[in-house]
């Protein structure tokens, strides 16, 4: 692994406020899927990569700190940039947890082999698909393919030694890439069918699950909501942003008190998991990844502070969350939708539409969505997820009742 004291030399480049910004929230929610791909398969290579993505942001915060001075004439000026500031340093701030997940690989310390378990209950899934030389899909673009109808996105792909990062649409596939999607489970599963892959599971492997799922029966409980959580908590910020919503904002705000406590909870439940001295590398693997978790929480509650503070939302800030590779939508359910009456489970939006619900606005009231929760006419749906999914949950809130 080559020194990170070797920083790039920053070189003044005119670029604008929005581009940086733009770059800077894609890589650095790309950097998260990634770091936690590099933990759960124990990837050197792909942690290396996050760590390059992380040095790309450092220096992409320092061009717009030099953009912003640039272009603040008076104490006005300086009031509503300190929003985009704000924004800027909690994005380098996620990729600097990104980038702690990613060190948990590179510096040999490993995560206990109990994550696996994990990352089979959080919301969004991460999973290693091998693709070999008979499947159907070989020779196949990614765009064809049209991961985010199955509610899926191909995050990276490993092709010989290289890792192909956020891969495009006219990517072709080939025999022998391992693939790392994100996405629902149904998702996932669909696209192990299409590419023809098998899975068995040894009786080895069920064994062993079944002793750290008691084991770690709490361990695990905690770290799925800590992450889904903080998770939840950038989308809902950058959600207030959007929206001017000092509701949100707030939300966030009581979100970030609960993971404290769940992050204390969960470093207690590691360390009287009663692990032995051979699982020792891989609790502190643990107890880092709940380290990180809590930072990206406290790094979305940084972004929503904006709102708090009463500080008005700089347009570049609206424009640069509606143009990243994630975004933000908000859509009205009409009288005569066909969700009307749905639970959200029945409603299957995530499966549909590779978008996650995030809240419901009903009436004045924001409601934090669960699975039984029935879709009322006039309730506002705020979801996120990946741009191309904007039209598919627009067009399923529009479905009429046959």
């Amino acid at each position: 692994m080559r020194s990170r004291m070797r920083k790039e030399k920053i070189r003044y480049q005119p670029i604008s406020v929005k581009e940086i910004l733009l770059e800077m929230k894609n890589l650095s929610e790309l950097m998260i899927d990634l770091a936690y791909s590099a933990a759960l398969f124990g990837d050197r290579d792909l942690a290396e990569d996050v760590i390059e993505l992380e040095e790309r942001i450092d220096t992409l915060a320092y061009l717009l700190d030099i953009e912003m001075m640039l272009a603040a004439r008076d104490a006005e000026d300086a009031k509503v940039l300190s929003g985009v500031a704000k924004v800027a340093s909690a994005t380098d701030k996620i990729s600097d947890a990104a980038g702690d997940i990613a060190n948990i690989v590179l510096q040999g310390i490993g995560v206990h082999p109990v994550i696996a378990e994990i990352f089979e209950r959080v919301e969004e899934r991460l999973a290693k698909v091998k693709i070999l030389e008979n499947s159907p899909v070989v020779g196949m673009k990614i765009g064809s393919i049209d991961p985010a109808s199955m509610g899926i996105d191909i995050i990276a792909i490993r092709r010989g030694g290289d890792w192909i990062i956020n891969p495009r649409e006219d990517e072709t596939i080939r025999g022998g890439d391992i693939i790392i999607v994100r996405g629902v489970q149904d998702g996932i599963n669909g696209f192990r069918e299409r590419v023809g892959e098998k899975i068995v599971r040894g009786e080895e492997e069920i064994i062993r699950k079944i002793v750290w799922e008691d084991r770690f029966r709490n361990v695990i409980e905690r770290f799925v909501e800590l992450k889904d959580v903080s998770e939840l908590m950038i989308d809902l910020a950058y959600s207030a942003l959007l929206l001017n919503s000092k509701e949100l904002a707030e939300e966030v705000h009581k979100l970030e008190e609960y993971v404290d406590k769940l992050h204390t909870e969960f470093e207690l439940m590691v360390l009287s998991s009663g692990f032995v001295e051979s699982e020792a590398k891989g609790i502190l693997g643990l107890i880092r990844l709940g380290v990180a978790a809590e930072s990206i929480s406290d790094a979305a509650a940084e972004i929503a502070e904006i709102i708090l503070r009463g500080i008005e939302p700089h347009p570049v800030l609206k424009i640069a969350v509606e143009s990243a590779e994630e975004t933000v939508v908000y859509v009205r359910v009409k009288w005569d939708s066909a969700l009307v009456g749905k639970t959200l489970r029945e409603a299957r939006i995530p499966e549909e539409t590779g978008m996650w619900v995030l809240a419901i606005k009903r009436g004045d009231k924001l409601v934090r969505p669960k699975p039984e929760m029935r879709i009322e006419a006039d309730d506002v749906i705020i979801a996120a997820g990946y741009s191309q999914g904007k039209e598919d949950l627009l067009n399923l809130v529009s479905k009429t009742k046959s």
